[in-house]
């Protein structure tokens, strides 16, 4: 349970100096997009949501995206089939992390509900809140679920506001997701 945490806590650190350190100009409420750090060690697959303030002026309000992390994992291997003897190993797969920035005043009693094309996924899980938004993940360790993102229209999260009555609902286009993920995990 402390390793999941831990692994939660250093991609939400790992997002947070990559959004510090590289402009994002290509990110945009219309379609996913691909973003990697400089050395090209660290990328994302991400996409925003924004409204017009009282202004006029396009404020984001969420911030969608996925990144791919690493988990090893234990397989025996058949060595000899006629003695049966098998050798332990160890091999790393790949696990697609779902993550968003939700904004403030969002009721943490609450968990964030996930629907693509108005068919729910599940529940989100908040982990903490920063100064612009609180945050939460979910495995997407399940190939469906990735199929359902690349067909899908429309992601969209429910949200309950603290001390309102009704949920607010954050929309996502899923446009560009396919390409987006498979540049994804080619890096």
């Amino acid at each position: 349970m402390s390793f999941r945490i831990f692994k939660n806590i250093f991609f939400i650190i790992s997002f947070l100096l990559y959004f510090n350190s590289s402009s994002l100009s290509k990110v945009t409420s219309s379609a996913w997009s691909t973003e990697c750090s400089e050395d090209k060690k660290t990328c994302i697959a991400l996409i925003k949501s924004e409204i017009k303030n009282k202004d006029n002026k396009m404020q984001t309000v969420a911030t969608a995206y996925v990144q791919i992390a690493s988990s090893k994992q234990k397989k025996m291997n058949l060595i000899n089939k006629d003695d049966q003897t098998y050798k332990l190993s160890e091999e790393n797969k790949n696990i697609p992390i779902l993550f968003m920035k939700l904004p403030l005043n969002v009721d943490l009693r609450k968990k964030a509900a996930i629907k693509l094309d108005n068919k729910k996924l599940g529940n989100l899980e908040y982990t903490h809140c920063l100064v612009d938004g609180c945050m939460t993940s979910v495995m997407l360790n399940d190939t469906k679920v990735i199929d359902s993102f690349k067909k899908g229209k429309t992601m969209t999260v429910t949200v309950g506001v603290y001390g309102a009555t009704q949920n607010v609902n954050i929309e996502f286009p899923l446009k560009n997701f396919s390409k987006s993920y498979t540049k994804l995990i080619k890096n």
